[in-house]
């Protein structure tokens, strides 16, 4: 039994190895002990201060680490990969593990090529980000992301999370892709350390397609649920839809939940209040005759074709309802002082009639 299920464990491990690795774009067949470029990575600096030698990585096992070595207020280390091919229409996630030790000396750098600015601005130096990382001797994982050419979105979602808790620590810059470019490339360096008992270590670099398809960052960080409570997610989400738009989360289907909680502001009790002017039926029997709709509500072709907004839909619905026990209520009265005067009548002609 026992057997049976560390064999189901290797296999399942195994699987979503395989799955990580089929994303990457970045080619890293012989990364392998030695000095100096791979057929893949163009070596920065002195290849004798570039070194692939076994270490312990972020995960806290064994592995082949990227060395550089300072001494050089220049290039020291790290590299420039060759170019490869994207679709300028997708958005593409760049990672890298960093650590450096000894002391803050020189600057890490890490980028890509052949972008704009997220403003459409030309960017001919393009880097997510460089500068020290937040601790020594401590792993970080680097995220960095190029939007497709047709992405409106202004927001930055790279960042730098910390290794052991998986915490966001620092954003960095996003770019985004022109519409004619067709390769770009990963880059990552230390420089300007002159500091010979500097070591800045690389681990893991990927490029890869943002489909969905793509590892999680909690799976690159190789945090399971049982340490990190919350899972994030820094790109938009579309199920069955390539185009969110706009949305964090798009879903071209039916979705099922148990409960769906949508944060409101502006509850409209104001409703209630002595000052609130509410229309009269008969202007709001001509407003329904020209529009077609209640004040306030969407036209139908309207609703249709954008969606209507649960959270901005129930006040809405609120307020109709509120006003409409405000005309109620005015109604009750009104009726109640008919009743008054109809009793009143009758009583004047019962005393007529008893004359």
């Amino acid at each position: 039994m026992k057997n049976t299920l560390y064999l189901s464990c290797f296999v399942v491990l195994m699987l979503l190895s395989t799955n990580i690795q089929a994303q990457n774009l970045i080619n890293l067949s012989d990364w392998v002990q030695g000095a100096g470029s791979t057929a893949f990575l163009e070596v920065n600096g002195d290849p004798a201060n570039n070194i692939r030698e076994w270490g312990i990585g972020p995960y806290g096992n064994r592995v082949m680490l990227w060395k550089g070595v300072g001494g050089v207020n220049d290039a020291n280390a790290g590299w420039s990969s060759k170019s490869f091919e994207i679709d300028h229409r997708k958005m593409y996630r760049f990672t890298i593990w960093l650590k450096k030790t000894n002391s803050t000396d020189g600057y890490s750098y890490f980028g890509c090529a052949n972008v704009n600015n997220l403003d459409n601005t030309l960017n001919a130096n393009p880097y997510f980000w460089y500068g020290d990382l937040p601790e020594l001797d401590k792993w970080y994982l680097v995220v960095g992301y190029i939007h497709g050419s047709a992405d409106p979105s202004t927001t930055y979602y790279g960042g730098i999370y910390d290794g052991v808790t998986g915490a966001r620590v620092a954003e960095i810059q996003d770019f985004k892709f022109p519409d004619y470019v067709t390769a770009t490339f990963h880059r990552t360096f230390l420089y300007y350390d002159a500091n010979a008992n500097d070591r800045q270590y690389f681990y893991g670099p990927r490029a890869e397609v943002v489909d969905g398809n793509e590892p999680t960052i909690e799976a690159l960080l190789g945090i399971n649920k049982s340490q990190a409570e919350v899972t994030y997610f820094s790109g938009k989400v579309g199920i069955k839809t390539s185009t969110p738009r706009e949305y964090d989360l798009a879903v071209n289907g039916k979705i099922r939940s148990q409960e769906v909680k949508v944060e409101a502001a502006n509850w409209p009790d104001y409703v209630f209040r002595k000052d609130y002017e509410l229309k009269p039926l008969a202007e709001l029997n001509a407003y329904i005759k020209e529009h077609g709709h209640l004040p306030d509500m969407p036209k139908a072709a309207e609703a249709e074709k954008e969606g209507v907004s649960l959270g901005e839909m129930n006040k809405l619905l609120l307020k109709k309802v509120e006003e409409l026990t405000l005309h109620l209520i005015e109604k009750e009265n009104q009726l109640q002082q008919q009743n008054k005067r109809i009793s009143e009548i009758e009583q004047q002609l019962n005393r007529i009639n008893q004359k």
